[in-house]
């Protein structure tokens, strides 16, 4: 048991410091080395978790990088307080500094990387969605504006009303109309929300 836990906290300081690379150097740049050197273990140990540094992003993207059953879950909720309960669930990570960054090194890190475009897909799309065009659709659309809100108060392009307290309560309250107009689309719309 021991053992285990000890395993654990080693896989998780890979991952912790992968992430943390990955958000200052971007894919390419980070090392393997560099990543065993902050977690403070052998860089075969890396190799012997993950099997490569791509599997290592990967699983750092399934980490930090986690709507999709969250939004599977919203759109299963089907009632008018979805939208929100959606919002704050990703509020969560836009007022955690430390999440913010890791997201900001996953997307950075999608160019240097071939298939990290396909990993962030399927770590954004729930698996009963794929393939079923008017709700990839809306999902898709969901995911950038999530994307596009964590950029944008990295950069401080959002008004300071929408970003006071760590709660993001303005920010969650200006976006829910939106949200909820596109968790409201139907296949019989063409994905198109009802609202718009």
């Amino acid at each position: 048991m021991a053992e285990a836990r000890g395993i654990s906290v080693i896989r998780q300081a890979i991952m912790r410091s992968a992430a943390d690379l990955f958000a200052e150097v971007g894919y390419r740049k980070a090392s393997l080395r560099g990543i065993a050197a902050d977690a403070g273990c052998d860089p075969a140990l890396i190799a012997h978790y993950f099997g490569s540094k791509e599997g290592l992003f990967t699983v750092v993207v399934a980490e930090t990088v986690r709507p999709a059953g969250v939004l599977q879950e919203a759109m299963d909720r089907r009632d008018p307080e979805a939208a929100e309960w959606l919002l704050r669930h990703a509020a969560t990570d836009w007022g955690d500094p430390v999440q913010q960054r890791r997201i900001l090194g996953v997307l950075r890190s999608v160019p240097d990387l071939p298939v990290a475009r396909e990993r962030m897909s399927q770590s954004l799309v729930p698996e009963g969605v794929a393939g079923v065009a008017a709700d990839e659709i809306r999902l898709a659309l969901i995911s950038s504006l999530f994307v596009g809100v964590v950029t944008a108060r990295h950069m401080d392009l959002l008004p300071p009303e929408l970003t006071v307290g760590g709660d993001c309560s303005e920010l969650v309250r200006a976006l829910t109309p939106v949200v909820a107009a596109y968790l409201a689309a139907s296949p019989a719309t063409g994905g198109r929300p009802d609202a718009l």
